[in-house]
């Protein structure tokens, strides 16, 4: 199958970065901004945006957030303050002229509903959906996070051993597969590719985000599709739930729990994720939740 055509754009960071970033689908049609998780770029999404149905339904934005994949990398900490995340959001929004997107964010990549609420003006996403989603770093973070992950973290963020740093990459990547032996290698490579430096991986997952103002945009209304899957190595055993620390917040909820599906649904059961994904963009894109 041929890749769709795409429209990327090179934009420029209100602090002078650069953001890849890529769209597929007609602008006439609801617009989603999807973005990727840690270590991560947009093109792992390549496959599952090349689907007809979500060509023929949905106008799909996606870039590499900071420090991430193709767009630039700063390395100090200031570069990775919230707001800055929120200004890369709006500057991708005004380049491809989004109005009110759903915001689609895969693990950390959920993690910008927070940064985007809490600083860009009320209601410019219409609504928000999880796809294995982080709701923020910190230590409401390390409240979800299963076992069978946080010991590569270390290892992620320490300058001082290639050799743990490479064995940390490797098993992040295992956690990210329910049956990650059935991975081909090519695709393997694909996702071990991704992997940042310690240094970046220090500054992404040191940042500090207020979530406050998503809660609040919860209780006004703002919807929250989240999508798990029940062998997802990430979550498993971990201290607390993704809804016990999401689901009272939000007034328009809606969970799905995808049986035996692990942390990579966009890869693992494209089919089980684009209906509900389809499905909420068309009731909630371009509208005002608060109306």
């Amino acid at each position: 199958m041929s890749p769709p055509p795409s429209d990327f754009k090179t934009l420029t960071a209100s602090d002078g970065h650069t953001i890849f970033s890529e769209a597929t689908g007609s602008p006439s049609n609801p617009h989603v901004v999807l973005i990727s998780g840690l270590t991560l770029s947009g093109c792992v999404f390549d496959d599952f945006c090349a689907d007809e149905r979500l060509l023929d339904k949905l106008y799909i934005v996606r870039y590499d957030v900071r420090g991430h994949g193709r767009s630039g990398k700063p390395t100090t900490a200031a570069a990775y303050e919230s707001k800055l995340f929120a200004d890369d959001f709006k500057t991708v929004m005004d380049a491809y002229k989004l109005v009110k997107p759903v915001l689609v964010g895969w693990s950390m990549g959920a993690a910008m509903a927070a940064d985007v609420v809490a600083h860009l003006p009320p209601a410019i996403v219409s609504g928000v959906i999880y796809l294995s989603g982080v709701p923020c770093t910190g230590e409401l973070l390390m409240q979800i996070a299963g076992p069978g992950v946080t010991p590569a973290v270390p290892g992620l963020t320490s300058n001082e051993n290639v050799l743990e740093f490479q064995k940390s990459s490797t098993l992040f990547v295992q956690k990210l597969f329910a049956s990650p032996e059935t991975v081909p290698y090519k695709d393997w490579c694909l996702y071990m590719g991704h992997s940042l430096s310690p240094e970046i991986m220090s500054l992404t997952l040191g940042r500090t985000m207020d979530i406050e103002p998503l809660r609040k945009a919860g209780k006004e209304g703002l919807p929250l599709l989240m999508i798990q899957g029940t062998a997802d190595a990430h979550r498993i055993d971990a201290p607390k739930g993704i809804e016990e620390v999401m689901k009272p917040y939000f007034t328009n909820y809606e969970c799905i729990w995808l049986e035996g599906r692990g942390h990579a649904l966009h890869y693992e059961c494209p089919d089980e994720i684009i209906r509900p994904l389809i499905r909420f963009t068309e009731t909630y894109a371009g509208k005002d939740y608060r109306s």
